[in-house]
């Protein structure tokens, strides 16, 4: 499985690269993330649908993952978030060095981003406590988000969604998934059938990924909820790409990933033979 560290509190073992190669990849960034809030997105009007909550710079993006290319000496994939619990997470994914920061690190000082560089490539404990540091300098601008409408319930009458997130995230993540999980809410049935059944969803603003209380049946495999669980967190860990002008929720590099679950071909041959179940029961 791949290496992961949550938030940046202390160093861990990285690959034995070149200290130089990473003391080379400091400079400035531009001021290059901002943070609408609701409230504040509702005085300016935007004319956007629905209204960003996050707005990052993408060249300034780019350049931090140049940065970390150089040191890691392989594929980095960078993504950039306003999450307030994990501020910096990394893993190893077939060779391919995942990283997740809070938009903070995109106008940092160059001595920030180079300890930053240090810390995810070489696990450097001095650049760990730099970088730690300029998080606790800066923690205004961590996100206030608002309370959710419910609490979050993983425990159901069947299945257990925690215990099952924790066997994905070791599995397929190497523990460094930080996504929040929970049953969705039932709904009342209508007498009109249904045309569609969304069996799981994900928020990126909550980073909760919310499954459809029809499959915590006893008739329903634990496998099946697995992929279910396991096709949203890669919503969370791949974010969306733009191709051709639009948005893709399902990027190439996502839907290569789904096919790594264990069960994926029997997953799919057990949906076809029961989905009209599942549209009765629901």
């Amino acid at each position: 499985m791949g290496s992961r560290s949550a938030v940046a509190q202390k160093a861990l073992p990285g690959p034995r690269l070149a200290r130089a190669n990473a003391a080379q990849l400091a400079g400035p960034i531009g001021a290059s993330a901002i943070r609408v809030s609701t409230h504040e997105a509702s005085r300016v009007r935007l004319a956007l649908v629905p209204p960003p909550r996050l707005f990052v710079h993408e060249g300034s993006r780019q350049s931090l993952e140049r940065r970390l290319v150089a040191a890691f000496l392989g594929p980095v994939r960078l993504s950039i978030t306003d999450n307030r619990h994990t501020i910096v997470s990394h893993s190893t994914h077939a060779g391919v060095l995942v990283v997740r920061l809070h938009h903070m690190f995109l106008d940092a000082a160059p001595r920030v981003v180079d300890a930053l560089v240090r810390y995810l490539v070489l696990g450097d404990r001095d650049a760990s406590l730099r970088v730690s540091a300029f998080i606790d300098a800066h923690s205004s601008r961590l996100a206030c988000r608002v309370s959710r409408s419910g609490p979050l319930v993983t425990r159901g009458k069947t299945h257990d969604l925690l215990s099952i997130f924790r066997e994905l995230n070791e599995r397929y993540f190497g523990g460094a998934c930080d996504a929040l999980v929970t049953w969705g809410q039932r709904s009342r049935k209508s007498a009109v059938p249904r045309r569609s059944l969304k069996l799981g969803s994900y928020s990126d603003v909550d980073r909760l990924a919310r499954i459809h209380p029809v499959l915590d049946r006893p008739w329903v495999p634990r496998y099946f909820v697995a992929f279910v669980l396991y096709h949203e967190l890669l919503h969370h860990m791949i974010p969306a790409a733009r191709g051709e002008g639009r948005r893709q929720l399902h990027p190439p590099e996502l839907r290569a990933r789904e096919r790594e679950f264990r069960a994926f071909d029997r997953a799919h041959a057990w949906e076809r033979r029961n989905l009209h179940r599942l549209f009765r029961s629901a």
